[in-house]
């Protein structure tokens, strides 16, 4: 199967084949369809704002290549906007993301009444977009099916002996991610902790937060994604900051090397609770509350780090996340075959 697959280097600054340094989920997933599927051809969109200039780019760049499907990860106008569902190939919308706008709505029904597809990551995000869809007195979205972010795959990591009380991994990003929360929340005391984010260009809309927050000690900027992994390891725990997560692959490489996570929520549930192989392996707090983070941190003192990793990578195996994208992929193309042929003028 041919796959073309956009990605959206305006979202990180850095270009697919960059990959040493990973600068979010979506990135990684784009990168295991890569590594899983034989026949793929990335699509750099350098500037998402330009939706029109990328609508007939990728278009044209799918029957260039004589594409089975399109796989759109990002749910924006470049990728699905209005103009796009007019393509001759079938486009499969994976939607990563809370989107909090009201045209989302449009857009999935959209791309199905052209008899394309679209995935969720988890019912925390279906939630999401049925309550948009009600306070905007609209049909619920259109969806095939959930798919996971994530999977373990390779040998079992050995658990190590925690170095932090705590930590994180984000982005640095002002507006959802808030890395350095965990050193707001923790400021006041002398819980050992880290954050692990990425650096940003002067032209970025996040570089004024990346300056506010260089003062800070125990950061690690920049890792390769290999070490990000053997440094996540040594946390005792993993603090979610985002409470709007759709799934959170960050929870999942925790999980996978044996650390329980903390989530950050506003309604006492999170996305990452559909990751977690069990309730135990899972603590929510109320949002940036300070004493219930320092109280969930504590609660993890005596958990069983070996049941985590061993029921985590029973849950999520490779096996499985490809069996279910490979059927979303083969559900897509079936699907626009029944989209009705178009004649010249009638």
């Amino acid at each position: 199967m041919r796959i073309l697959l956009p990605y959206n280097v305006g979202n990180g600054g850095r270009k697919f084949f960059d990959k040493n340094i990973i600068t979010g989920g979506i990135e990684k997933f784009c990168y295991s369809i890569y590594e899983t599927y034989s026949d793929v051809e990335v699509l750099d969109i350098e500037n998402p704002k330009d939706f029109k200039t990328n609508t007939k780019l990728i278009q044209t760049k799918a029957c260039e290549i004589n594409a089975d499907i399109i796989i759109c990860n990002w749910s924006s106008a470049s990728f699905v906007g209005a103009k796009i569902v007019k393509s001759p190939v079938p486009i499969l919308h994976i939607c990563h993301a809370n989107v909090p706008l009201g045209s989302s709505i449009g857009t999935f029904h959209r791309l199905s009444n052209n008899y394309h597809t679209s995935y969720l990551m988890s019912s925390y995000q279906k939630r999401h977009f049925d309550d948009l869809a009600t306070r905007l007195n609209c049909e619920h979205i259109p969806i095939a099916g959930f798919l996971n972010s994530g999977y373990v795959k390779g040998k079992k990591p050995k658990l190590v002996e925690p170095e932090y009380e705590i930590g994180t991994v984000g982005r640095c990003d002002p507006r959802d991610k808030k890395p350095f929360l965990l050193k707001t929340l923790l400021k006041k005391t002398d819980i050992k902790n880290l954050v692990i984010s990425g650096t940003i260009n002067p032209e970025h809309y996040a570089y004024p937060y990346f300056l506010r927050n260089q003062k800070w000690d125990g950061v690690k900027w920049d890792l390769e994604y290999k070490d990000v992994l053997k440094t996540m390891s040594k946390f005792k725990t993993h603090f979610l900051t985002h409470h709007h997560e759709t799934w959170s692959i960050t929870a999942l490489e925790s999980l996978s090397h044996g650390v329980p996570v903390i989530a950050n929520t506003k309604n006492e549930i999170h996305a990452a609770n559909s990751v977690v192989a069990k309730d135990d392996h899972i603590k929510n707090i109320e949002y940036n509350n300070k004493d219930q983070l320092q109280s969930a941190i504590k609660s993890f003192d005596k958990i069983d780090r070996k049941e985590i990793q061993d029921m985590t990578w029973e849950l999520h195996t490779y096996k499985k996340w490809k069996k279910n994208l490979s059927n979303a992929m083969d559900r897509t193309i079936e699907t626009f075959k029944k989209r009705p042929k178009v004649t010249d003028g009638t």
